[in-house]
């Protein structure tokens, strides 16, 4: 769409109209400020009065888990890609719901405020993360969020360049539920779809309508699951418009290490009592990449067609969730006593099994197996780590082709099957 349009679109139930004109001016600069440093207020002014502001969830503190280390790690090729798994503390801050009047978000999840400050959905408990966020929005495209914020001389403070993108305004009470790799299905899964927890505890005044990326069909589907109306969801799309909001609600990231919270885990329980079924005896499914690999996705099991093969002759179910509806997904994952599949979103469905189930993770990479074990860990997986062989194991480069040795991998299924 040409940032040099204007039209109104008119919303249903009499809901404000949103205007997009040319973009126009920013102010100078915009300093950062941890959400949880923002002025505190009372659940009563979230969507009224208050200019800026926060206020937490009860209890309001640092909330503390423990995540169980894997079963097993079957490193058969000899990686050396993990030494080992013990007990883990996870430390969560307390969650919180921001709010600010005639803000603009920019990006993934960056909110502006009047006073020219700028926060998001996060609050950073440390220096040393608050520094590494910060470089993170001081690099270009696509590191930064797509924000268009740009360095100054100071490290906190932020220049706005919003290039050709157009302005949207929305009016009234606009809930923000971005966060960061809004179009990763996994990380939709476990930083997204939790926040509606966190708004079932605010007595929003109406008419509120929610913002948020929705360019997968599956994610609007899960937003209508859980009781938001279709017409009040807005598409964000933060390549092509700076949204400026009268007033913008922005619930917080529940689970900033991917362990989630109980709150968050009677979402997916409510989900799974709701469209899943109960374990099926002797049900073992595989997620299979191997659709994904054909259409050029990174990160392909070179041998995985053989894998396939071999697990359908174990009886096992061979899905890839991609081709997938939300029901059939969670009827899927609902139904396993045990999941063996490469680590991705994929397997971030496991949310939807009962607790107990088996998980038997693939791992090539060592990026991503923290979040992976808090993951499984707090959905109360009975979960084990084994581990195949990229072709580059210096892993400067992420999401490397690899193989999984498979004579190993059906003797772990085996052997574990009976326990």
């Amino acid at each position: 769409m040409s940032a040099a349009r204007k039209f109104i679109r008119e919303t249903s139930k009499g809901l404000p109209v949103n205007v997009v004109k040319k973009p126009d001016s920013f102010p100078a600069g915009f300093k950062y400020r941890d959400t949880l440093a923002l002025p505190r207020i009372n659940l009563l002014d979230m969507a009224s009065t208050a200019p800026t502001g926060v206020c937490l969830e009860p209890p309001g503190k640092i909330r503390k888990f423990q995540r169980r280390a894997p079963e097993f790690l079957n490193d058969p090729d000899g990686v050396g890609l993990f030494t080992s798994f013990p007990d883990i503390p996870i430390v969560s801050p307390p969650i919180f719901v921001a709010t600010a009047k005639n803000a603009r978000l920019v990006g993934f999840r960056a909110i502006l405020s009047q006073d020219r400050l700028f926060f998001n959905d996060d609050t950073l408990s440390s220096q040393e993360q608050r520094q590494e966020f910060l470089q993170k929005m001081a690099m270009p495209y696509p590191f930064n969020e797509e924000t268009g914020l740009e360095p100054t001389s100071k490290i906190d403070v932020f220049a706005l360049n919003p290039g050709r993108r157009a302005v949207e305004r929305l009016e009234g009470n606009v809930v923000v539920l971005g966060s960061d790799e809004p179009s990763n299905y996994g990380s939709w899964l476990f930083r997204i779809l939790p926040k509606i927890q966190t708004l079932r505890q605010v007595d929003l005044k109406e008419p509120v309508r929610y913002l948020v990326w929705v360019g997968i069909p599956s994610f609007r589907e899960y937003l209508t699951m859980l009781g938001i109306s279709d017409d009040l969801i807005i598409h964000q799309d933060p390549e092509n418009f700076v949204y400026d909001l009268e007033r913008a609600i922005v619930p917080s990231l529940r689970n900033n290490q991917a362990f989630l919270d109980p709150e968050s885990l009677s979402l997916y329980s409510e989900l799974r009592s709701r469209f899943g079924v109960p374990q099926e005896p002797g049900m073992r499914i595989y997620v299979s990449r191997v659709s994904q690999s054909r259409n050029g996705h990174s990160r392909a099991m070179l041998n995985e067609p053989e894998l396939v093969e071999r697990l359908k002759g174990m009886n096992f179910r061979i899905i890839d969730p991609e081709v997938l509806s939300v029901t059939e997904q969670i009827r899927a994952f609902s139904s396993a006593q045990m999941v063996v599949g490469p680590s991705g979103s994929g397997m971030f469905n496991i949310v939807f099994c009962h607790p107990g189930t088996k998980v038997i993770d693939i791992e090539s990479e060592p990026h991503w197996i923290h979040a992976h074990c808090c993951l499984f860990s707090s959905c109360g997986m009975r979960y084990g780590i084994f581990v195949g062989a990229a072709e580059d194991r210096s892993y400067e480069k992420h999401h490397q082709s690899w193989r999984v040795n498979i004579e190993a991998l059906i003797s772990q299924i085996d052997s574990w099957s009976v326990v």
